[in-house]
Formats: C-alpha cells, sequence, structure tokens
C-alpha cells in the first residue's frame, strides 16, 4: 500500500447530523432523549431503553412534560407489595402531583417492573387499575400502565395485557423505598 493510495482512500463515516437522532426503521439507532414520546409505541421503545427486562420488583414512575418530551426524572420504587394498597397510592398521587408542579410534569408513566413472564396477573391489573386512578382530580395525567417481566416490556391494562419486547441493556439507578416517599398516617 503506498502514500497516495492511503490518501486516496475515503473513510465511510455517518453524516455528523445522523448522531444523537434515529431513524425508526432502524431498531439500533441511538434514541434522542429530548424526542417527544407522544403514543403507546414510542412509551414502549422508551421504557425498553430503561428498564429492558425484570431485575426485581419495583414500580417506576417517569414524567413527561406539556410537549410529550421525557423529565430528566425518574422514581424507582422498591419493594412494592404483591397487591396495592389504596391508602399509599393515594397519598404517593399527592406526592406526585407536588413533584409534577414543581417540574412542570403534564403526564406520568408507571412502569411495573416485577419477574417472571410477561403475562399480566391478577395483581398486575390490580396495580394498573390503581395507579391509573391516580390521574383523577390531580393536574397530571396517567399514561398507560406498563409491565417490565423477564420476556420485556408490554403495555399492561387492567383487563388484559400485551405484549412488546425489546432488548437494550439495563439502566442503573439507586431505588427509593416505597416508605421513603410515602407517609402513612
Amino acid at each position: 500500500m503506498t502514500l497516495t493510495s492511503v490518501l486516496a482512500t475515503t473513510l465511510d463515516r455517518p453524516p455528523a447530523d445522523a448522531i444523537g437522532s434515529r431513524d425508526a426503521s432502524d431498531p439500533a439507532g441511538v434514541a434522542d432523549p429530548h424526542a417527544p414520546v407522544r403514543d403507546v409505541r414510542d412509551l414502549v421503545r422508551h421504557v425498553e431503553a430503561i428498564v429492558p427486562v425484570a431485575v426485581r420488583r419495583q414500580l417506576w414512575t417517569l414524567f413527561f412534560d406539556d410537549d410529550d418530551v421525557p423529565l430528566p426524572l425518574m422514581v424507582p420504587l422498591e419493594g412494592i407489595p404483591e397487591v396495592p394498597d389504596t391508602s399509599a397510592l393515594d397519598h404517593y398521587g399527592d406526592a406526585l402531583s407536588a413533584v409534577a408542579t414543581e417540574f412542570g410534569a403534564a403526564t406520568v408513566a408507571f412502569v411495573l417492573e416485577r419477574v417472571g413472564a410477561a403475562t399480566s396477573r391478577p395483581s398486575d391489573r390490580q396495580w394498573a387499575e390503581g395507579l391509573q386512578a391516580l390521574g383523577r382530580g390531580r393536574l397530571f395525567e396517567v399514561r398507560p400502565v406498563l409491565l417490565c417481566g423477564d420476556d420485556g416490556v408490554s403495555v399492561l391494562d387492567p383487563t388484559s395485557g400485551t405484549e412488546a419486547r425489546g432488548g437494550v441493556p439495563q439502566a442503573s439507578s439507586s431505588p427509593v423505598r416505597l416508605v421513603d416517599i410515602v407517609r402513612l398516617p
């Protein structure tokens, strides 16, 4: 190889504007953290990038602004019971109202993470129903509740679950215990 042949070689590099953008047809693309999360499919993809498979039992709360852009705030609560306590959920809803007001969150999304198949269980549906109710009479709306199991992320409908899968590495976080957030009377 001569110096001339080395200098004549073109490098195949992506264009500068491709960095940080995501082509919907390219699932391996880099997701833009500031892109709006407008529908359920976007929400599932967004969550798959954060919590692709279950590691432990916990509840994630994600916040979005008026333009459906994710806010840089997530709350993982570990040690949640199998069946939700309505009083504790109501107190958590009050705490979320304060957070939503402080940070300008218009909507919140919940992800129930638990080890096991992504098929919804009766207790999962109770969680979905209880979490959906948190938006009633408060300043924020609740997006569809998601379930993250061993098989990936799926929509958790209070009556049945529909599956959607992902495969991105697990994000790391320091979970907060439910008792640290919700103070019972």
